[in-house]
């Protein structure tokens, strides 16, 4: 489906202020008086903006297919533009982002067969026009346990978050999503149960050592079965109160 390309009619400047309006809306304690004139406007201006990285976003996504195709892997290829409500909310959470900084409003991500490939096609992506940077969850992985590579890539001046997995880590990444939705827990923010966060650590720790095929320590696995029991007796606990 062709995207029709969206002109961005305001500074960075005024993006950022737009942002900030909506950090003050979020803490103001004298709702009454607040402006509310400014609190439309500044909305009006995130939402265009977001709107301005659809386009960049099918033109960066067109590209990995092309990248993906070269080396004969599956076309296992999506995108998505963060949602409205998910660009605020990270503003809220992270009072020092600017809005204009933000590296994944846009973003596809390639699911390809092996590490190997994936690094093929990670330095594909770094040799073309507008690379900025990669981030290499493989050799670090964040805290939570989550694997992957992070290319972001200007097009038409929006940065687009280019995400490549295996198999594996995207699997870990799906029962994150479930066990967030389940636990009603903002999980990939670092929030919920440490029990069920560590578990999720302690999970993807397991699987990097199989991917890699390396043996899995015995008192890793030890340690993933006695919170696993814990995770569901926490678990039906949550369900059980809904």
């Amino acid at each position: 489906m062709h995207v029709q390309r969206e002109t961005l009619r305001y500074s960075k400047s005024q993006i950022d202020k737009a942002a900030d309006a909506w950090r003050r809306w979020t803490g103001a304690t004298d709702v009454i008086n607040f402006d509310f004139n400014e609190l439309q406007d500044a909305l009006g201006k995130v939402d265009h903006y977001r709107a301005c990285h659809a386009y960049p976003l099918q033109k960066a996504t067109m590209g990995l297919r092309s990248t993906v195709s070269t080396f004969g892997a599956p076309l296992q290829i999506s995108q998505r533009l963060k949602r409205f409500q998910t660009i605020l909310d990270k503003l809220h959470r992270e009072p020092k982002m600017n809005l204009s900084r933000m590296q994944d409003i846009g973003g596809c991500r390639a699911i390809l067969p092996d590490i190997a490939t994936l690094r093929k096609v990670q330095k594909r992506l770094e040799r073309r026009d507008g690379y900025i940077r990669a981030y290499d969850y493989i050799e670090t992985p964040r805290a939570s346990g989550y694997r992957g590579i992070h290319v972001i890539l200007a097009y038409d001046e929006r940065q687009i978050e280019v995400q490549l997995r295996t198999p594996v880590m995207h699997d870990w990444s799906i029962a994150v999503e479930r066990f967030a939705g389940r636990s009603q827990e903002d999980l990939k923010s670092g929030e919920g149960s440490a029990d069920l966060l560590l578990f999720l650590k302690k999970v993807s720790e397991a699987m990097a050592l199989q991917e890699n095929r390396h043996p899995v320590p015995v008192d890793l696995l030890a340690e993933v079965t006695r919170l696993r029991g814990v995770v569901i007796t926490y678990m039906s606990t949550k369900e059980g109160n809904v």
